[in-house]
């Protein structure tokens, strides 16, 4: 599946003009696409234990019902009217072949593609006005849905008019655009806009990408920066001077103070940018499903298997990632940190799947192979 741009437009061209700064109507930008999933199948796909789904459905005015999953399995048989839709979100790991479909998003780094969200909905059928926080790439898979967008993004948080979801109640849209089968609409965060299904039910395929945000960021910094200085060590005054102004706190101990928390916050780059690397690439909290045991495997059934022409390929849960700094390579895997060759570190992270050509044979990737293995980070292709 490739993407076609606008005439006059490439992905340079975009990431320079309209990643982060404007919206970007791309009509037919995959020709001739099929919808690959029916509503039956998106509906059952919510119901299932490790299904991360929301129902949502407008109940008059400004109320809504909110509904999370797993839905049950006759949920859909007391859904009334059409003013609702059904989100699924997570979609390249309950179905891995569905991965597929983010290879012409991968111009953009894998840490910052979040997931494939796939909503249905009938004629009517919305989730309402409102901003997301984050890039998002609409694609219109069945259907039609029109688009009403602001041209301007909103700055900070927006009071919403419904007790149960954020929705705007000052919404004015700028533009109008119906999106058919195969157009393709990208958002930068906060800027406001509502779809809304016409003509037909429609299905509607959503790339996110994720942005970590400071207060995100800093509580998990802070309790990784801990576990690697002298938490303990305290704040000291030898040969203090006597104070004759008991109540204040002096310009000096201030210093002090600031100069003890400088030093803990202040850590190297290395350290700093493993513990980024680890943080993008923890798991996502998704309820995945009860694991049956994996026997552990050696490192020569490993190479046996590869030798074989069997090809590991990475877990459809996990995240990956790969630093290189110093002219040493580090392999990020499911929030933890492996060193490795870069050969296998790029297979694992670009490719996303490891063969024989793959290795470097030095019995350190290939006991790290066989370690990913058996925490079941990667796998053989037939075994997920």
């Amino acid at each position: 599946m490739k993407l076609q741009w606008p005439e006059g437009l490439d992905e340079a061209r975009f990431l320079n003009e309209y990643w982060q700064q404007k919206p970007l109507l791309i009509r037919s930008a995959f020709k001739d696409f099929h919808n690959p999933i029916d509503p039956n199948e998106l509906a059952g796909l919510s119901c299932e234990e490790d299904a991360n789904s929301r129902f949502m459905q407008h109940t008059g005015n400004n109320e809504w019902r909110l509904c999370e999953g797993p839905l049950s399995d006759d949920f859909f048989d007391d859904v009334t009217g059409n003013e609702w839709s059904l989100l699924v979100s997570d979609i390249e790991k309950l179905l891995p072949d569905f991965r597929q479909y983010l290879e012409p998003f991968r111009f953009l780094p894998d840490w910052r593609i979040d997931d494939l969200m796939i909503s249905y909905a009938p004629v009517g059928g919305s989730v309402g006005a409102h901003v997301d926080q984050y890039d998002v790439f609409l694609l219109q898979a069945d259907g039609v849905r029109e688009w009403r967008i602001e041209n301007t993004p909103r700055q900070g948080v927006q009071p919403s008019v419904s007790n149960t979801i954020a929705l705007l109640g000052d919404f004015l849209a700028d533009e109008t655009w119906q999106l058919q089968a195969g157009d393709m609409l990208y958002l930068p965060p906060q800027f406001a806009h509502h779809g809304i299904a016409v003509d037909e039910p429609c299905m509607t395929w959503s790339i996110g990408f994720r942005a970590p945000s400071i207060d995100e960021m800093l509580p998990e910094v802070v309790n990784y920066l801990l576990e690697s200085v002298q938490s303990k060590q305290r704040f000291q005054d030898i040969k203090r001077p006597a104070t004759h102004q008991p109540g204040l706190i002096s310009q000096t101990d201030l210093i002090a103070i600031k100069a003890i928390l400088s030093q803990a916050l202040t850590q190297d780059d290395s350290t700093l940018s493993q513990w980024i690397a680890r943080y993008l690439t923890e798991p996502k909290e998704i309820q995945e499903p009860d694991e049956q045991p994996v026997n552990t495997i050696s490192t020569d059934a490993i190479v046996s298997n590869l030798k074989n022409s069997a090809v590991l390929t990475c877990h459809s849960h996990k995240r990956f990632a790969y630093t290189q700094q110093d002219n040493h390579t580090t392999l990020y895997a499911d929030g933890q940190a492996y060193d490795c060759s870069e050969i296998l570190a790029s297979a694992i992270c670009n490719q996303r799947s490891v063969g024989i050509s793959d290795i470097d044979k030095n019995s350190h990737d290939l006991d790290l192979l066989a370690t990913l293995f058996n925490k079941h980070i990667v796998l053989f292709e037939d075994h997920e």
